[in-house]
């Protein structure tokens, strides 16, 4: 494992070294704390995306990879921040602030993660790694059918997430039961990475107008927040 204080980390450089970094949240944080929620599951996911890019499953696997690094990137940086005793950003706030709030299920920390993560970090993402590969965030592009691939991946993980929810001993099943189901549906997790990538085209066109790009990129992360606050009520 990296012997790197979290809040001092460099960015990640590779898909092993993001589930390093991981492995060292996931050891630094109690059981019960929603941040560790989140990362439990978002390293299931980055496991089976690296599956995939090995398998060539992809038609640029190199764009996958890289977009699945500086991703990982953002919430390192977000983990970071507050390690580090410094503001997370707008679109994290609400499951840092909320991370040991009582009487809140597991699955509410997931979803304001996967909420902030996919709503928020992931147009950002793409739109540095196309600026890095020399690409566009088009659709019909190659990558943005490889993007959408990704979803295959996301529901092969699905029900093993869901189960731990379920049959973990943090689960409330006379309470909760369906909810957990209707949780997943609800986020729609589809429908928030296709709206992602169409929010990194908008990035994208609106690089050279710094006005029009900060107001945009503000009203994101308020957005998200405003959802996450409500995941978490």
């Amino acid at each position: 494992m990296t012997n790197v204080s979290p809040g001092t980390w460099a960015p990640a450089v590779s898909i092993d070294e993001v589930l390093d970094r991981m492995a060292g949240i996931s050891e630094s944080l109690p059981s019960e704390d929603g941040v560790a929620t989140f990362n439990r599951m978002y390293s299931e996911v980055t496991r089976l995306v690296r599956a995939a890019v090995v398998a060539e499953e992809f038609a640029n696997a190199e764009f996958l990879e890289r977009l699945d690094v500086h991703f990982a990137n953002l919430f390192f940086d977000a983990y970071a921040a507050d390690r580090s005793g410094m503001p997370v950003s707008a679109a994290w706030e609400p499951l840092f602030e909320s991370r040991l709030k009582p009487n809140t299920h597991p699955i509410q920390f997931a979803l304001a993660g996967m909420n902030a993560h996919i709503s928020h970090d992931l147009p950002h993402a793409v739109v540095t790694t196309c600026r890095e590969m020399a690409l566009i965030p088009d659709d019909g592009t190659p990558e943005h059918g490889d993007f959408r691939r990704t979803n295959d991946v996301l529901d092969a993980a699905t029900p093993e997430i869901k189960g731990w929810f379920v049959n973990g001993l943090v689960a409330r099943l006379d309470e909760l039961g369906g909810r957990l189901d209707d949780g997943f549906a609800m986020f729609g997790i589809h429908v928030a990475r296709e709206a992602a990538w169409e929010c990194s085209e908008m990035l994208w066109r609106l690089q050279d107008d710094p006005r029009l790009d900060g107001l945009y990129r503000s009203a994101l992360a308020r957005g998200v927040q405003l959802t996450s606050r409500g995941i978490l009520l």
